[in-house]
């Protein structure tokens, strides 16, 4: 009985989906907590950022597993699962603030879309992520960055020739260290993201088909008895 009951949870889509979403919430939610992004937001948000980036990834792996197998008609159960799972976590994780999924759907729809859209326009890596990594903590661009640090230093060279800029040096660093810091943190998304799709690719692997297929006919014909 065991054995069967650990078998389902293999494939049961909805098992699956559900251990995929909470996963990558957690792994996301606690990369993004270090130090070495440099986002100085509450917790809340990083876990509000992070749930969404979560659906993303889990929708973007299984299109990539299910490329050429299953057509839109035959995903339409792999939303539902999908889209419930992720209406179930956010009101457990953000209710007791006052916060619903159903008030934020609009919102969180548009951060996805525009996740979607900077993947495609995107292809090549690092740039996806980066651009990914700049929509979930509105950063400026690794070239707006690296340009300001280089302003800052050759300032900071100056200055150090100058006994009358003496006072604003230390002020200098840290301006400096905080945008190499800032700097850095595109590499630490390049690391990240990319572990996170494997991530969502691997657990999602096998995922039982057949039950998406039947889902969603049972959907399909729900909506034309209304």
């Amino acid at each position: 009985m065991k054995f069967f009951l650990q078998n389902k949870e293999l494939t049961d889509p909805a098992i699956i989906i559900s251990n995929c979403l909470k996963f990558l919430l957690n792994r996301i939610t606690d990369d993004l907590e270090g130090e070495g992004y440099s986002w100085n937001k509450p917790w809340g948000v990083k876990r509000y950022e992070s749930i969404v980036l979560s659906k993303f990834i889990l929708d973007y792996a299984f299109e990539g597993i299910v490329d050429g197998q299953l057509s839109d008609d035959e995903k339409i159960g792999y939303y539902e699962l999908s889209n419930a799972s992720l209406s179930s976590m956010f009101n457990s994780e953000f209710s007791e603030v006052g916060m619903n999924f159903e008030d934020m759907q609009e919102e969180i729809e548009e951060k996805i879309a525009c996740y979607i859209t900077a993947r495609r326009e995107n292809r090549r890596p690092p740039e996806c992520y980066y651009q990914i990594y700049m929509l979930i903590t509105g950063s400026q661009s690794r070239e707006a960055l690296e340009e300001e640090l280089n302003k800052k230093t050759a300032g900071l060279q100056i200055m150090n020739t100058n006994k009358n800029f003496a006072s604003m040096v230390p002020q200098y660093e840290a301006q400096i260290s905080h945008l190499k810091a800032k700097v850095a943190a595109f590499d630490l998304a390049d690391i990240m993201l990319p572990h996170m799709f494997r991530s969502a690719r691997q657990k999602l692997k096998n995922i039982n088909l057949k039950k998406i297929k039947s889902l969603s006919k049972k959907l399909s014909k729900k909506d034309t008895q209304k």
